[in-house]
């Protein structure tokens, strides 16, 4: 159990997260695969003993793609960190990196902010940070060209640093090489083992008993030449041949497919593992990966909704339903490694750069021009572009304006994404002239100050994404585009006005106006098949618009007052969305809550003198903020009607004396889901639980942050009376004990009721005499900034 005792939190501007984020150290085991064969653990041993030796400082690693480079330096990274004797940094480099980007990602590693500095000021920033760190490895993974480590800021030999990295090219290690260097090839696996490798991905597979098979499995694993991923990926590809034919077949296809060069022995492997996907959707997701750039962390809501927007989902029902099935095909694209799953969550991920470079040419089959992140100044000019054209993906490069000039005759363009061109600030209106069959047009993050008026005149277009257009000021009229279905304008601050002709889009799905002034009054009683709505949040949605939207699945919005909040509750629209996150009052305050799936709803300086607000029985998130009129919490809100609450946030309420009055016992259950309780600002408490309220009720409390509060003297109180000299009722028969650490000293803290409870934060409370009555655990002085419990 961690306890935070955070320095006193601005209120300026709004509400600040009471949270406190410990710091990510260095040295964190990485996930990677199994090291198998020889040769790997020779490799493995060479480069730990190498790092010890005072005489080197650079080790150069190099080998073909999917020999097992990275697989490689990852094991030594954990092999570092299981002897906690130096400070470990893992950079992956992608290709054309420059100096200024190299040392963009090692300060991040370094928590340094360079950002605006020139090479130079840069350089010595870095110097001085590991100059800080002794003995660090800083280890730059899939380098592709050679630098001076100098001009980026690398003490190499000096302090104990040592620089390890990894590259296809043995000339790139030649270039950095000096006196202190030492070089090391990568080679294949042998035949013995790249069967074992081959064998262990394919798992227990029954028809490798039948006769015939185990050897032609052999002659299977021998044709990948002993190259780590062509083995794992050819492997799983074949866990579902279940004859002999199918084991022939393979082998025949693999004959042809060998090539001299190392990179054409690879690339056919991951296609024959392409071609034998079966399902043409899981093809078609797959090969959209390959839009982003080279070794882009691709978050796994960011691809799905592209694949709705695509159309690559449809037939499985609403955009809920879609999203579901799309994180199914994120999570079979991991497991089939084709994905690389980056932490433990299937949240994120990234395509190896052999994969990605295999899906890039699969996709010029089927008419995709991807030239993603390749730092491009300017719009490719017309004659590389052509009427075959179907999909373009230009994101993440430095594209200019786009002159008149560039007019390409694209009549089959389904998909054109620009986003991340953050220099692009104009179009041509003659740049869409002869895209007729544009569907899906992504300009987000773009310096795009107008939407060129040819847009209107897109028919076909779906999809229109606008968001984080910051200068963003104009959108042309969307009356013609009766089949838009989704449009994205959040972040478009200075968009004052809505396009023409949106009460029109019957068909639109997907709106999102997040922090866009422009209003939305009178346009959404005509969007009736909306299944997802994102409002600003200066704007007020009315409770009897909402109720309109039949279809809608997902809302984000602020309601006036709690009376129209209560209104819409009831009605059987609200009981149809499966996700919401609600603002209710004058005030402005959001929690992100769609990430974890939960059902949010924040009441902002609201007056409960005035009406009581009715909440949903499934609510998971619940704020009350700067509001009038509370006293106790169960007053205002049955807490045994919150079962499915999951966090709970009290901030600014001065008249706030507990969750329950003094004498009142809680029915068992009714907070018993709540992991998070953050009180901020409520000078009435005194005491916060006593033991008649919590049994039953805090099983699954993880997370308790109190600050602020200046009148709270006691956070577990032995009982309800209000006399602090009373100490009540202290016979807790469920003591929990939680271990706590606090100036390098191990302490325990009794909390009955929360084993779980793994995070207290206290601060700013002058007043507090103890943490839990009857279990001392207090304080005797007036230290504002540090609470010193007694050791147990």
């Amino acid at each position: 159990m961690s306890v935070f005792l955070p320095h006193p939190v601005s209120r300026g501007g709004g509400a600040s997260s009471s949270r406190t984020v410990p710091v990510a150290f260095s040295n964190v085991p990485l996930v990677t695969g199994s090291l198998k064969g020889r040769l790997f653990e020779e490799n493995l041993q060479q480069i730990l003993s190498l790092l010890d030796d005072d005489d080197v400082a650079t080790i150069g690693i190099h080998g073909p793609g999917g020999i097992g480079k990275t697989t490689l330096v990852t094991h030594v990274q954990n092999g570092l960190c299981d002897r906690c004797s130096r400070n470990v940094y893992f950079v992956t480099v992608s290709h054309g990196l420059t100096v200024s980007g190299l040392q963009l990602k090692i300060a991040k590693k370094l928590d340094l902010k360079i950002d605006g500095e020139d090479v130079m000021e840069a350089a010595a920033m870095i110097y001085g940070a590991f100059k800080n760190r002794r003995d660090s490895v800083l280890i730059l993974d899939d380098l592709w060209e050679s630098f001076r480590p100098s001009d980026v800021g690398l003490p190499v030999g000096e302090g104990g640093f040592k620089l390890l990295l990894t590259t296809r090219n043995k000339r790139v290690c030649l270039e950095i090489n000096n006196e202190k260097s030492r070089i090391i090839e990568v080679k294949c696996l042998s035949d013995d083992e790249s069967w074992d490798l081959f064998r262990e991905k394919l798992g227990d597979s029954a028809i490798l008993s039948q006769a015939g098979v185990i050897d032609i499995a052999r002659k299977v694993a021998k044709k990948c030449r002993g190259l780590p991923l062509a083995l794992e990926h050819i492997a799983i590809s074949m866990r579902a041949a279940d004859t002999v034919e199918d084991w022939r077949t393979v082998l025949a296809d693999m004959s042809s497919m060998m090539h001299d060069v190392v990179e054409d022995k690879v690339l056919p492997l991951l296609r024959y593992s392409y071609d034998r996907l079966r399902d043409q959707r899981l093809k078609d997701c797959f090969l959209y990966c390959s839009f982003f750039p080279e070794d882009h962390v691709i978050r796994r809501t960011e691809l799905v909704d592209s694949w709705i927007r695509e159309g690559l989902l449809d037939g499985i029902g609403n955009r809920e339903r879609q999203r579901d099935k799309g994180f199914k095909i994120f999570k079979e694209l991991i497991n089939l490694s084709l994905l690389k799953a980056e932490g433990n969550e299937y949240r994120r991920a990234k395509m190896h750069d052999l994969v990605r470079e295999m899906a890039v040419k699969v996709g010029k089959e089927k008419g995709f021009w991807i030239r993603a992140g390749e730092k491009m100044r300017d719009i490719p000019g017309e004659r590389e572009w052509n009427e075959d054209l179907c999909k373009v993906s230009l994101m993440y490069n430095d594209i200019g304006s786009i002159s008149p000039d560039v007019a390409p005759s694209c009549p089959n363009l389904s998909t054109l994404v620009l986003s991340v061109n953050e220099s692009l600030t104009s179009i041509s209106d003659l740049f869409f002239s002869l895209m007729d069959g544009l569907c899906v047009l992504d300009l987000s993050s773009t310096g795009i100050e107008k939407l060129p008026d040819r847009v209107s005149n897109l028919k076909n277009l779906t999809a229109l994404l606008l968001y984080h257009c910051h200068r963003l000021n104009y959108v042309p009229s969307v009356s013609m585009l009766g089949k838009l279905r989704e449009m994205d304008i959040r972040h478009c601050e200075k968009l004052r006005d809505l396009p023409h002709g949106m009460e029109g889009l019957v068909n639109l799905k997907f709106l999102d106006c997040f922090r866009c002034p422009a209003p939305v009054s009178g346009i959404l009683s005509g969007l009736s098949h909306l299944e997802e709505l994102t409002l600003c949040d200066s704007s007020e949605a009315k409770g009897q618009d909402l109720m309109k939207l039949m279809h809608l699945k997902r809302l984000r919005c602020r309601i006036r007052n709690v009376s129209e909040f209560n209104e819409y509750v009831m009605s059987q629209c609200f009981a149809s969305l499966h996700q919401y996150d609600l603002t209710v009052g004058p005030g402005r305050w959001y929690v992100n809550a769609w990430e974890r799936g939960e059902r949010c709803v924040e009441f902002v300086e609201c007056r409960f003198e005035e009406d009581s607000p009715i909440l949903p029985g499934n609510v998971g998130g619940l704020c009350l903020m700067k509001c009038s009129g509370v006293e106790y919490l169960e007053s205002l809100i049955p807490l045994q009607t919150l079962g499915n609450l999951v966090e709970l946030f009290l901030d600014g309420l001065e008249n706030l004396k507990g969750l329950v009055k003094p004498g009142v016992a809680l029915p068992p259950g009714s907070l018993s889901n709540l992991k998070y309780l953050t009180i901020f600002y409520c000078d009435g408490i005194k005491k916060l639980f006593t033991s008649s309220m919590v049994r039953g009720n805090l099983q699954n409390l993880e997370y308790l942050s109190i600050t602020t509060c200046r009148h709270l003297e006691e956070v577990m109180g032995g009982s309800d009376s209000d006399n602090d000299d009373d100490d009540g009722d202290d016979n807790w028969d469920d003591l929990a004990t939680n271990e706590v650490e606090i100036k390098d000293e191990r302490l325990s803290i009794y909390f009955p009721c929360s084993p779980r409870l793994h995070t207290l934060v206290l601060g700013l409370l002058p007043n507090l005499k103890r943490v839990v009555r009857g279990r001392q655990n207090g304080r005797e002085n007036g230290d504002t900034e540090k609470l010193v419990f007694s050791k147990a």
